[in-house]
């Protein structure tokens, strides 16, 4: 299970740092990689990836 989530949240990072900042939300993305939880994603987010999700969708 570990495994999975970790590809799903790389396959979300990728998703937020590529994705058009006008129209793209974190909630959409997280929602499409199977994280339910905005609050857990963000948090899970934060501790892989040093910051939040919402500052990697912005740039």
């Amino acid at each position: 299970m570990a495994y999975l989530r970790r590809v799903r949240l790389a396959h979300a990072h990728h998703s937020l740092a590529t994705a058009d900042r006008e129209t793209a939300t974190v909630t959409e993305i997280a929602t499409r990689w199977g994280f339910f939880h905005p609050a857990r994603f963000a948090a899970l987010y934060r501790e892989t990836y040093g910051r939040s999700p919402s500052a990697t969708l912005r740039g």
